[in-house]
């Protein structure tokens, strides 16, 4: 099978986070408080089962802040960063190959992040986002919902994603996978995969 199609996850592979900066201007007193209090509410909106203010009532119970909804997404968001040689090395195979952005995300993060990272927009609208998939990687209806959406068929495809269990997923799909670590290991292997020079 021909591969046609490469998909790049978002996070920390196309823009870097760092959510100490959350943190940070919260400043909390319990430090030990990170993502993982609040996963079942993050993975709750990022599958847009609940809706924005849901989410920020949530939030604000486990954090104990007091922000308003608007400070709350502008710091919620604040906390990304491009990786430039990844996004290059995507538009430099756009002309051969149909790219694609499969990601789970929330619909706060992702319009900062189109509007704040023009450098994306290369990608049009073939966009995978798990808030409008109604499901998060590595759950298979994310998946199927993310290839349904375009059309595609998985052994066509090539997958890049910086979690081994997304990339399983994945693979057990039929795609080619793509643990992306660095920049230069993602681009040798691509380069294999494509057999081109990138």
């Amino acid at each position: 099978m021909i591969i046609k199609n490469v998909i790049f996850d978002l996070g920390k592979v196309l823009i870097h986070f760092n959510f100490d900066i959350f943190y940070d201007i919260l400043d909390y007193e319990s430090k030990e408080k990170r993502l993982e209090e609040a996963i079942e509410p993050i993975i709750l909106f990022e599958s847009g089962k609940i809706p924005k203010i849901q989410f920020f009532e949530e939030m604000k119970k486990i954090y104990s802040f007091d922000l308003t909804l608007e400070k709350f997404e502008k710091i919620w968001s604040e906390v990304f960063f491009e990786i430039p040689e990844m996004i290059d090395l995507a538009k430099n195979i756009e002309d051969k190959y149909r790219i694609f952005i499969f990601s789970n995300t929330d619909e706060i993060h992702f319009p900062y992040i189109w509007e704040t990272f023009p450098s994306l927009h290369f990608f049009g609208n073939n966009l995978m986002l798990s808030y409008e998939l109604k499901a998060v990687k590595p759950e298979l209806d994310s998946y199927k919902n993310a290839l349904n959406k375009f059309n595609l068929n998985p052994e066509e495809c090539v997958f890049i994603d910086d979690k081994p269990a997304n990339i399983d997923v994945a693979e057990k799909l039929g795609m080619t996978g793509i643990i992306h670590e660095s920049y230069k290991t993602t681009k040798e292997k691509l380069k294999n995969i494509l057999n081109m020079d990138l």
